[in-house]
């Protein structure tokens, strides 16, 4: 006679005894290992914190100023009104302070060290992504390019640039509106009116970034999941079609 092959649902019910066995061992297995961890290893989980007290150092944030989520603020440090310190940059005033003014940039991954001395930086100042200030002073409206050093006791005075990828030795003075480059950096030529306003705006659309980085960082869930409801809705519909064909309609959905 012909052998007849048992059905699906036949070997389900065949197999589940052996599979419910399976899972049944491993998780015996499971609770043996982690036991067997514990004895040995312990996981120690921090939390990501941008504003860090040390000790009794606290730092002073204006709350106008916009501070990137991966950003490092510690110690004694005070950031003026709308400041920014972005994505990556550390403020470490664990062991001298570090005082920024108003309307200033800290730009990405920038470091601000106090090993061997109070940083100060003025108002309307730019750091350059990248950029290394150890102890040293940047006065009003200067500007520090991407990448640059400035070595311990630096005094870079107002208005004054750091070309990108400069190293200005310890103990340097940049005069106030001169343009400073190479390495070890020294005075190239003075700052043009026109690019001294061209640097002013670009401190000024930056500082509205800031502004804006701020306002959707404290978003709560709900506000973000409205602007995404909102770019839905631009996206299919034409507004000018509705009103073509007399149709007025709500352009915001609420999602609550």
């Amino acid at each position: 006679p012909q052998q007849q092959h048992p059905t699906a649902s036949e070997m389900s019910v065949r197999i589940a005894p052996l599979g419910a066995l399976c899972r049944g061992v491993g998780s015996v297995l499971e609770k043996i290992g982690a036991g067997m961890a514990d004895n040995f290893t312990r996981e120690t989980l921090n939390r990501h914190r941008e504003v860090m007290a040390v000790a009794d150092k606290k730092p002073v944030i204006a709350d106008s100023c916009f501070i990137a989520p991966s950003a490092n603020i510690m110690g004694t440090v005070e950031v003026g009104k709308k400041s920014s310190v972005w994505y990556g940059a550390v403020m470490n005033g664990d062991q001298a302070s570090i005082s920024v003014g108003s309307e200033s940039i800290i730009k990405d991954l920038a470091m601000l060290t106090t090993g061997n001395g109070a940083v100060k930086i003025g108002n309307n100042v730019v750091i350059g992504a990248g950029a290394v200030i150890n102890g040293a002073t940047v006065e009003d409206d200067a500007v520090v390019g991407a990448g640059a050093t400035l070595g311990d006791k630096v005094v870079v005075g107002k208005g004054a640039y750091v070309a990108p990828g400069a190293t200005v030795e310890p103990g340097t003075s940049v005069p106030a509106g001169q343009v400073f480059g190479g390495n070890p950096a020294a005075a190239l030529r003075a700052l043009s009116e026109e690019e001294t306003a061209q640097l002013s705006a670009a401190k000024g659309a930056y500082v509205e970034l800031g502004t804006y980085h701020m306002e959707e960082l404290r978003k709560s869930a709900l506000e973000i999941e409205q602007d995404k409801s909102d770019r839905k809705w631009d996206e299919e519909r034409s507004q000018d079609y509705d009103s073509h064909i007399g149709i007025l309609q709500n352009t915001r959905a609420q999602v609550w």
